[in-house]
């Protein structure tokens, strides 16, 4: 695989970041930090993390297998990582939230700003907190 990551070593701040079902249904994830490390031969990867309810990651799985990643870095830098591996929190309890962690195994797909943002406005949020 050619060289994909467009940033240098470093850890880069999301504005937005959210978490999308293959029905539209997403959740957003709080304090999203991806992380670009240089291993062997100056080969970059990349990993991230966000917070974000479990319990609701595992309400967007009930209706597939696989979650996409919409990241919004600022300016021009949006992306969609197309069914990332995922890790977290295994406490479903309503009102816990845990850290995700996400790598891609996959290019990320750079998303033109306009075309992100019609993304997220069609996404469907699931409430934080529930009544």
């Amino acid at each position: 695989m050619t060289e994909w990551i467009p940033f240098g070593e470093g850890r880069y701040l999301a504005e937005r970041a959210v978490l999308l079902a293959v029905d539209g249904r997403g959740v957003k994830l709080d304090d999203t930090v991806i992380e670009v490390v240089e291993g062997k031969g100056g080969k970059r990867r990349l990993n991230g993390r966000g917070r974000v309810p479990n319990v609701l990651v595992m309400e967007l799985l009930e209706e597939g297998q696989e979650l996409d990643l919409l990241l919004d870095l600022g300016g021009e830098f949006k992306y969609r990582l197309r069914a990332p591996g995922l890790q977290g929190g295994k406490v479903f309890a309503p009102g816990v939230k845990s850290f995700v962690q996400f790598v891609p195994h996959s290019p990320w797909e750079q998303v033109p700003e306009a075309d992100f943002n019609s993304l997220v406005a069609r996404v469907r949020i699931l409430p934080a907190e529930r009544s």
